[in-house]
């Protein structure tokens, strides 16, 4: 019985969420939200020129017929968030319709009611650790965190600080953020503040137009543990980088504090806020400028560009390759050796061959190197290349026992 009700009660949840979807929007209604997300727009919006750009187009767009089909208020919402994009190439301004959201948030939540919610979202934060997923120390002493959002420090500083500190002795560290979406600035100022000294460091600058004031975004002069500012760092980065993920990039990259490996990020820089419309849509506005120090400029509609450009799954064995050869000190060719065979026992053949041949094009005259390269042909099961890694090896060691054994074998095989 208990399920049966359970059930129920989604199956009455999904038609209620359904019926928002589908709610249908008058031509007086779209004219209505137009002028008010317009009057905001020209208010509000970081850039004026870019302001009267947009509205321009949503009042042509509400004149002719792009508008007047639409007669589902999700879809329009959809619609008029691609116009915005398209000419402010802005991914945090969206036009929502959310009109469960906005009832919410004009209700008055009891004192005890609001402690509760709170107490609730500090729980399920903890329960994925606050973002940081995964920390280890990975062959040739190169750490590595896997940080999946940045969640504030008033919750997280003991996993962050925990997190930096266990990685404090590594020779080089790297930073996953291919699936981090964003969250607070104040983490990306602790994390920060580990690869620099004592002294405030400027991480950004912000311009608010409304209010024409300017604020910075600074560094910790005080942290717990060990800075690591001559510690390597690699940022990975993947077209789902977003965000706060992206300003840490974005201002450790061009300080010179960090090699950036991977792909082209999303491209959202301006802080946003939301505004109400009236009880069904709100805007998601951009209002705050993102300024870096150095460059004068951000990474909004063109994405953090990497230093290293590889594909998202490339990205970790790029960076860890780059890493070695930093810190390795004559050491390259053993531990690559040693990582690749790594990969192979972990089943990641195609890692394990993007390290074996980095070896053997570092250590061309190296027979090791090469009948390594052909084992980890013969797992992916190309006798081809493999035959030709192990035929190297021999003319290289004629007296390698391994590669005659592995030849022989290739060759009896039909």
């Amino acid at each position: 019985m208990k399920k049966q009700i359970i059930s129920f009660v989604l199956g009455i949840l999904a038609m209620t969420n359904l019926h928002a979807r589908q709610k249908e929007i008058s031509l007086k209604e779209k004219s209505v939200i137009v002028k008010s997300l317009s009057e905001n727009i020209l208010e509000t919006y970081i850039d004026l020129e870019i302001a009267k750009k947009m509205t321009s187009e949503l009042n042509a767009n509400l004149k002719s017929s792009r508008y007047k089909s639409i007669s589902s208020a999700d879809e329009f919402s959809k619609v008029v968030t691609n116009d915005l994009q398209k000419i402010s190439h802005d991914l945090h301004l969206k036009l929502n319709f959310e009109p469960k959201r906005i009832a919410q948030s004009k209700r008055t939540m009891p004192e005890e009611m609001k402690m509760k919610m709170e107490k609730m979202m500090a729980l399920k934060m903890a329960e994925i650790n606050y973002g940081f997923t995964e920390v280890k120390i990975l062959n040739g002493n190169i750490g590595y965190l896997n940080l999946r959002m940045f969640a504030d420090i008033d919750l997280a500083r003991d996993a962050a600080t925990a997190a930096m500190n266990f990685l404090s002795n590594t020779k080089a560290i790297l930073i996953d953020l291919r699936t981090n979406g964003g969250g607070v600035p104040s983490m990306m100022q602790l994390l920060s503040s580990y690869f620099t000294g004592a002294d405030p460091v400027v991480l950004s600058d912000f311009y608010e137009r409304k209010t024409n004031s300017k604020t910075q975004l600074l560094t910790f002069p005080n942290i717990d543990g060990k800075r690591m500012t001559n510690t390597p760092l690699y940022i990975l980065t993947s077209k789902n980088t977003f965000s706060a993920a992206e300003a840490f990039t974005y201002s450790l990259k061009h300080l010179d504090k960090a090699i950036v490996v991977g792909e082209v990020t999303k491209g959202g820089a301006n802080r946003t806020k939301r505004i109400n419309l009236d009880d069904n849509f709100s805007v998601s506005m951009p209002y705050i400028q993102a300024i870096h120090p150095v460059t004068k400029s951000n990474w909004e509609g063109t994405g953090v560009q990497p230093t290293i450009k590889t594909t998202e799954k490339e990205a970790f064995v790029r960076a860890y390759i780059a890493a070695i050869l930093k810190t390795a000190n004559g050491k390259e060719q053993t531990i690559l050796n040693a990582v690749g065979y790594d990969f192979l026992k972990e089943k990641s053949i195609e890692e394990a061959l993007i390290v074996f041949q980095e070896n053997v094009k570092l250590f061309p005259n190296d027979a090791n190197s090469w009948d390594s390269l052909g084992e980890a042909h013969f797992y992916k099961r190309d006798k081809e290349n493999a035959l030709k890694a192990y035929e190297k090896a021999l003319a290289l060691d004629p007296s390698s026992a391994s590669a005659k054994k592995m030849i022989e074998k290739l060759k009896s095989i039909q």
